[in-house]
């Protein structure tokens, strides 16, 4: 079925392409009509001067801005940046684009330097033979259990028990392979 409506469409495309156009008169007809305008214009004693597209003050003033070009003074930041002082001490940063000169005032404000991150602490609770650990993190809050025979470093600073640290030592058997001793 689509095919059928679309060999119609551009049959019908065809079609009118190759029909003269009934609506605008033949070649000839458009030098007769054509001809008795420019007598009927020269035959007038006062014609009407053409306008000239002269801009008001406002749209030159407008365009000025708009394509001003990079001062004299300024000097080359980087590759098609300039920065330029004016006489009332502004700062202004020209652009050189595809599209014109593009000019901005710099601010010398500076950014606000932001806060050190403070880790949030960690509530440490002891459940016998093992330490319930919960955090809050940007995610969510997490929570872990760990018996105190298998504590990490970290989680051995958090616990402040001496007794941990020194019995998982204590627990802890070093060995190493016969080979290389």
């Amino acid at each position: 079925m689509k095919t059928i409506a679309l060999t119609l469409f551009a049959a019908t495309l065809g079609f009118a392409q190759s029909q003269p156009d009934i609506a605008t008169p033949a070649k000839t007809d458009k030098a007769k009509t054509a001809a008795p305008v420019q007598k009927s214009a020269a035959q007038n004693k006062n014609p009407a001067p053409p306008q000239a597209a002269t801009p008001s003050s406002e749209q030159r003033a407008k365009a000025q801005t708009q394509t001003q070009p990079i001062p004299a003074g300024a000097t080359l930041v980087e590759p098609n940046l300039y920065r330029y002082t004016d006489s009332s001490g502004k700062t202004w940063n020209y652009r050189q684009t595809p599209f014109g000169v593009s000019k901005w005032e710099e601010t010398s404000a500076t950014a606000p330097k932001p806060s050190p991150v403070t880790n949030e602490p960690t509530v440490v609770t002891d459940l016998g033979d093992s330490y319930r650990f919960e955090k809050k993190t940007p995610f969510g809050a997490s929570t872990w259990v760990r018996k105190k025979s298998e504590l990490t470093d970290e989680e051995r600073a958090l616990t402040g028990d001496p007794q941990a640290s020194s019995n998982a030592n204590q627990n802890r058997v070093e060995s190493k392979p016969a080979g290389n001793q």
